[in-house]
């Protein structure tokens, strides 16, 4: 170890030796001596040796400066001596050694020649620089500097080659500053200096090449001509790549055949001298453009390193990045109010890195920021020496950021950002905005949650000012949400749309309205964030239904392919806020504007499923191979809505009835609606009164659909008493008598039931009502715009239920008219009006009891009724029961009323046979005067649409007349029976034809 150190003593004082010797000649006025003395230094110096080779080229240098001509006379002369030839005779002139490469003596000559040229004297120089020096160099170096590229492969040559032309570059930088010159070879030498840097290996640093190129290339950056655009971007993207995709100093390469692994000291040394390099060459680019564009055109190389997934990468960056800024700063005379155009996009990038996960970035991360702020404050007019308290204020936060702790990087983060959005002029806001967002999806998670909580802090304090870029903010958000995982960040750009809704709620909302239907994943979380901040969502609601209400929910469109029918298509926006509404409720944070706006929601959204059901999604706005259910979102909504406001037992019910299913399709949505009012009306009765209120304007509005809806889910709760507990029974009521003059039929058939369910709900209440429900239901009757006879269905199974507790003196003049209105729907062929039609008749019983004109309207009626007990319809055999039941003791006879009471009872089956053949016997006996009436009436019965009435009506007359005496035949009109027999006995049913065959052989 001694023996090394006083070798290297030795090596340093022989180099200082040569250098004395050359100030010696510089000072020497005989020119013969001064020849042989180089001649010496030249032929005896041991070239293998980096110190001695070095030491002999700065002797020269130094002789120059008086002896140009002679010194590159003596150059010249030894260029073209043996000692370039490789003989063996050449080595006794080398101090006995044996085996000297020739490109080592080359590489000492060409080092000569550099520091000949910073040597020199400057008036002499130049006109010397292209032929005799530059032309020299390249001829040992094996090539033309001119465009030609260098293949040679030794490193020492390569290594003196870049000294050289470095100290070259040196020495013209210090002519022109007297002179002026154009150095037209700049630009090949450049080129030449690229090659070798990209030439090494990219995977590790084992030699000086990248520092000396870049040492090189900032001395002759200055030069003129100035380079190109493209030149100076080409030059400063290889050298600062070739510098940061180099691994950690920390890292130890592979030995290879050729290499010498570096030893840890030797390896930092070098590691240090190439960033140092790499800082040199820019701020030689920073002199030559001392202005905002050319510090980003410095930066914009840097910049996606600031960002690697290396920790040794990112430290780099940050460190150059602020030994940039430092000088820049330092270097900065501000002649005009410029603006320092790219501060917003500077820090949106360095910002984030104050949470890095390596400390020392973080720091350095703080010092750039420092130094933006105070280059700012320079532009805005302050002094160099003006101290700004606040900016000032990041020193301290230096010491936080030592601390790893999340919550503590992220309150500094927010200081910061308080901070930087003070100084910030608004014209730099969007471009640091923009900037943040690109730091959402940065590689490091700790700086990405960190670029949330600065750009949230910014939006806070300064985000008013940004409207117009609002929609443009969002869209770019919702390209960072498809590209982030990291939860806590989605959440936080959640927390940006919802300060972004509290300053901009309007651009907020129309722009996600406008996104393309259905709402992807990403936009349905940016509706979810609306519902996290209670206020804002509330104003969302208030908004949205407010616009519901004036919106048009569907057009009319002409489907040519169903013979031009029209169909309803969906209007986009309304559609868009009810998606947005039904993700808003998605939220739990929501619950409180939900509960508070509950009446007002659950009314909004219910009529809009009204309008929704058998409506298409528009086409227009939807996404490819993407479809919306509309009436399935509205349904959901509500839905939802019911789960915030925690109405469970209702959610239940809804469930176990499958109502939501129901209430989505046009076939069943009535049905479905039903189904939601009951359970309300059950299990949310205090809610009512409320809702209710809300519901009744919408019975006035222009679209059936949604008055269809609306008196639907009224007349449902006329089926409950808790409506007259909440004193709703007479809005209700009104409501409903209103809607029986509604130009559409279905309302009218749901305003008809709801006065009819007021016997289910509320029957006290029906003498209150009974002069208003009796004209109702006799004008549902008496509808003719009642294509499928619903109303009519309805306002008689409505007036059943109402018969059974109104009071005689409210219906005793209206028997007999109300029972003529029934009559003709005792042989409908629809099987519920048949039966509601016979069910009523049993009811208006009890007010024609002890009344001659409804008993001859209970015989009119009779022969049908008895035939029906055949119905081929099991609920008409048994209103046909039921109303012959209470009907009997009307009939005045007192074995066919015992006949009603004992036979006919719903859960007994009945022997027609036997029961018609018994009760002609006491028809005959009790009424021979009705004979021919009965008779007549049987007849019309032989063309009766069901063939089970056609064999009764056949028995009936075959048993009348075998149970009929002879003194009564002559009031029978045997011909109309005979023909009317003998034509049954062709009918196309079998049974028809055996009961007719049975009846003729009775009286024959």
């Amino acid at each position: 170890m001694f023996c090394s150190f006083l070798l290297n003593v030795v090596l340093v004082l022989q180099s200082f030796l040569y250098r004395c010797i050359g100030v010696t000649l510089q000072h020497c006025f005989n020119k013969d001596m001064v020849q042989k003395q180089l001649h010496e230094l030249l032929v005896g110096a041991r070239h293998n040796d980096a110190v001695e080779r070095q030491g002999v080229a700065m002797g020269v240098g130094l002789c120059a400066n008086s002896h140009l001509e002679g010194t590159l006379a003596k150059l010249d002369e030894f260029g073209k001596s043996d000692a370039f030839k490789k003989s063996p005779s050449i080595f006794n002139l080398l101090k006995e050694r044996n085996e000297v490469e020739v490109e080592k003596v080359k590489s000492t000559l060409i080092l000569c020649y550099g520091h000949v040229a910073l040597n020199a004297p400057p008036e002499q120089i130049l006109k010397r620089l292209d032929q005799d020096i530059l032309r020299s160099i390249s001829k040992h170096f094996n090539t033309k500097v001119l465009g030609i590229k260098v293949e040679t492969k030794d490193l020492t040559m390569k290594l003196s080659l870049i000294q050289s032309i470095g100290l070259i570059a040196k020495a013209v930088g210090e002519c022109v500053k007297k002179q002026g010159y154009v150095f037209t070879r700049k630009q090949e030498l450049i080129s030449i200096m690229l090659d070798f840097i990209k030439a090494e290996a990219a995977d590790s640093l084992r030699t000086p090449v990248r520092p000396l190129v870049m040492s090189t290339c900032a001395n002759l950056i200055p030069l003129d001509p100035p380079l190109t655009e493209n030149d100076a971007f080409d030059l400063l993207k290889v050298c600062v790549n070739s510098v940061f995709s180099l691994p950690p100093e920390t890292h130890t390469p592979e030995r290879t055949k050729d290499d010498d692994v570096l030893d840890p000291k030797q390896r930092q040394t070098l590691y240090t001298d190439t960033l140092a390099s790499l800082q040199q060459l820019l701020r030689s680019f920073l002199l030559k453009d001392p202005n905002p564009d050319g510090l980003q055109n410095v930066f914009k190389h840097i910049d996606s390193w600031l960002s690697s997934s290396h920790d040794h990468q990112r430290q780099w960056a940050v460190t150059v990045t602020a030994d940039v800024l430092m000088f820049y700063l330092d270097h900065l005379t501000v002649k005009n109010m410029v603006s320092f155009h790219n501060l917003g996009a500077l820090l949106g990038r360095l910002s984030p890195r104050c949470s890095d996960p390596v400390s020392s970035v973080r720091v350095a991360a703080v010092s750039c920021i420092h130094t933006l702020l105070y280059i700012q404050l320079r532009y805005e007019g302050f002094a160099l020496d003006h101290k700004d308290e606040g900016v000032d204020s990041l020193i301290p936060l230096k010491e936080r950021l030592e601390n790893p702790d999340h919550s503590v990087l992220y309150k500094t983060c927010s200081d910061l950002t308080k901070v930087m959005s003070k100084r910030l002029p608004q014209g730099q806001m969007s471009t640091l905005v923009f900037v943040l967002f690109d730091g959402l999806v940065d590689s490091q998670s700790n700086c990405s949650r960190a670029a949330s909580v600065i750009l949230n802090t910014l939006l806070k304090n300064r985000g008013g000012g940004l409207q117009e870029l609002v929609p443009q903010m969002l869209e770019v958000l919702h390209v960072c949400l498809q590209n982030i995982t990291e939860e806590q960040v989605r959440v936080a750009i959640g927390q940006t749309v919802l300060i972004l809704a509290s300053q901009h709620l309007q651009t907020v909302l129309t722009t996600l309205v406008n996104q393309p239907l259905p709402y992807d994943s990403w936009t349905s979380e940016m509706w979810m964030a609306l519902g996290s901040d209670p206020l804002v969502a509330r104003q969302i609601l208030e908004t949205v239904m407010d616009k519901l209400v004036v919106l048009a929910p569907f057009v009319d469109r002409k489907e040519w392919t169903v013979r031009g029918g029209a169909s309803k298509m969906a209007t986009a926006q309304p559609l868009a806020i009810t998606c947005g509404v039904k993700e808003l409720l998605l939220n739990g944070q929501c619950q409180e504007p939900a509960v508070a706006l509950f009446p007002q929601l659950f009314s909004c959204l219910l009529v809009r499923l009204g309008a929704s059901v058998g409506v298409a999604a528009p086409k227009d706005n939807a996404r490819p191979s993407a479809s919306v259910h509309v009436a399935g979102v509205a349904a959901d909504a509500l839905r939802i809505l019911l789960a915030r406001a925690q109405l469970d037992e209702v959610m239940k019910r809804l469930d176990e009835d499958e109502a939501w299913e129901a209430m989505r399709e046009p076939n069943s949505h009535i049905s479905g609606v039903t189904l939601l009012a009951r359970a309300v009306a059950k299990h949310a009765g205090p809610r009512l009164p409320a809702i209710v209120e809300c519901l009744c304007p919408s019975l006035n509005n222009i679209y059936e659909c949604q008055r269809i809806t609306v008196t639907a889910f009224f007349s449902e709760l006329l089926n409950h008493h808790v409506v007259t507990e909440l004193l709703l029974i007479d809005v209700l009521m009104n409501n409903m008598m209103e809607r029986i003059s509604d130009p559409c039929c279905s309302v009218r058939m749901l305003a008809v039931r709801g006065l009819g369910n007021i016997a289910e709900g509320s029957p006290e209440k029906v003498n209150k009502y009974a002069k208003e429900l009796l004209a109702a239901m006799s004008s549902g009757m008496e509808e003719k715009d009642d294509p499928g006879k619903l109303i009519t269905l309805e306002a008689m199974s409505g007036l059943s239920k109402v018969l059974l507790y109104l009071d005689k003196k409210n219906v005793h003049l209206l028997v007999v008219y109300i029972f003529m209105k029934i009559k003709p729907f005792l042989e409908s062929e629809n099987d519920e009006i048949r039966c509601a039609s016979i069910h009523l008749m049993g009811n208006l019983s009890k007010f024609g009891s002890g009344e001659p004109v409804f008993k001859d309207q209970i015989h009119n009626v009779l022969v049908s009724l008895l035939l029906h007990l055949v119905d081929p319809n099991p609920q008409v055999v048994k209103a046909c029961k039921y109303a012959m039941r209470v009907c009997a003791p009307v009939v005045g006879s007192d074995q066919i009323t015992a006949m009603f009471q004992n036979h006919l009872h719903d859960d007994r089956n009945l022997h027609y046979g036997e029961f018609i053949n018994d009760l002609t016997k006491y028809l005959i006996q009790d009424f021979p005067s009705m004979l021919n009436f009965y008779h007549i009436s049987v007849i019309q019965f032989f063309k009766s649409t069901w063939a089970e009435v056609r064999a009764g009506a056949a028995m009936f007359i075959g048993f009348l007349l075998g149970n009929l005496q002879e003194e009564h035949l002559s009031h029978l009109n045997m011909g109309a029976i005979t023909k009317g027999l003998v034509t049954l006995l062709q009918d196309p049913d079998p049974v028809v034809r055996v009961k007719a065959a049975e009846a003729m052989g009775r009286f024959q």
